[in-house]
């Protein structure tokens, strides 16, 4: 654990712009050189401490970090406001807060008063600034990677060192850069741009790309309701939200059938609209609160998620699938739903898996 802790600062180390762990106790574990600069202390000083007590008490991370915790898939917000007298003026903020291995979690900060000569100030650059940030993490993490699989394989050949120890090293640093290629693909999402979209419209695109791509008997039924108004959103990621969501729904009536032959099958995917006149309100953490009345249920007769999986589903890298190497479809599902101001959840039993999306509506 000590070598793996070792790896981490290393690579952490590399980078300049300030990263922080915390752990599952809300407690710093890890910060680096840039993170000590940005929070005016030294590592000896923060590490084992609780986050909040270098965070103003109404601070938007705070409620960043617990909703993280919860949800376990990432948020960005910018433009906060961290000023405290233990860390100084700290204002106009960019903040990426993602689940980090196990049950931790990974802070990335940018300060847009540093960067402003480099970046502009309006939002939708922050937006595009916070998706190179990501880049970066990534694209710096694997520099300092390759170095130190040379230098354990090095050590190894001359035999100067308990070979299971260097094996180690070597499989980490393997892992970390799977996750690390993984990043790079789960931060590629363009910056959206939303319109007034018909949603049967593109649940139907979506069903019928479904129908030509599955081998296995599928019922899919539609429960539409036909007032719905247009839902405030992007065709082609929406798109992609659907055809992941049905698609690991097929999966899963598959693990309900598992001894017999894919024409043997015959699974049955319920797709629900409404309306909620009662909605559910989104609060930014800018403070601007969203209503979200169209409302999408995802239902099927699958094998359900497994209950070791249920609080981390919605994580990078995360999949409860035997043949997956790296689950990031429902870590993007909810990363673009994210995007979008809107809220998924999901229900889940041996008799299959709701899942339910809440968005934005034109009216």
């Amino acid at each position: 654990m000590d070598a793996q802790k070792d790896i981490y600062h290393q690579i952490f180390n590399s980078m300049t712009f300030p990263v922080v762990i915390i752990d599952s106790q809300k407690k710093i574990s890890i910060i680096n050189l840039s993170g000590e600069d940005f929070f005016k202390t030294s590592s000896k000083m923060i590490v084992g401490k609780k986050i909040e007590d270098f965070m103003p008490f109404s601070s938007p991370i705070l409620n960043l970090i617990e909703k993280c915790f919860t949800k376990r898939y990432g948020f960005n917000e910018y433009d906060l406001d961290l000023s405290n007298p233990k860390i100084g003026s700290k204002k106009n903020i960019d903040i990426q807060v993602i689940p980090f291995l196990d049950e931790n979690i990974m802070l990335i900060f940018m300060d847009n008063n540093f960067e402003e000569n480099i970046f502009s100030s309006n939002k939708e650059s922050s937006r595009k600034t916070m998706s190179f940030f990501g880049s970066m993490l990534a694209h710096e993490v694997k520099n300092p990677l390759a170095g130190i699989r040379g230098a354990a394989q090095l050590i190894e050949k001359k035999g100067t060192a308990d070979s299971k120890l260097t094996n180690l090293i070597c499989t980490e640093v393997d892992r970390i850069r799977r996750l690390v290629e993984n990043i790079e693909v789960f931060d590629n999402l363009p910056y959206i741009d939303l319109e007034p979209l018909n949603i049967h419209s593109v649940i139907r695109h979506t069903t019928n790309v479904l129908k030509n791509s599955q081998k296995i008997n599928i019922d899919i039924k539609e429960f539409f309701d036909p007032s719905l108004p247009d839902v405030l959103g992007n065709k082609d990621q929406l798109i992609q939200v659907l055809l992941n969501l049905m698609t690991n729904s097929c999966d899963a009536i598959k693990n309900n059938f598992l001894n017999k032959k894919d024409s043997e099958c015959f699974g049955i995917i319920e797709i629900h609209t409404s309306y909620k006149h009662s909605s559910i309100i989104r609060q930014s953490f800018s403070g601007e609160r969203k209503n979200l009345p169209i409302e999408i249920r995802i239902k099927d007769n699958g094998c359900g998620i497994p209950k070791e999986y249920q609080k981390s589903i919605f994580e990078p890298f995360v999949s409860s699938k035997k043949s997956s190497k790296g689950g990031l479809g429902l870590a993007m599902v909810a990363k673009i739903i994210n995007d979008h101001d809107g809220i998924i959840n999901f229900e889940t039993g041996s008799n299959g898996t709701i899942f339910t999306i809440n968005l934005a509506s034109v009216l």
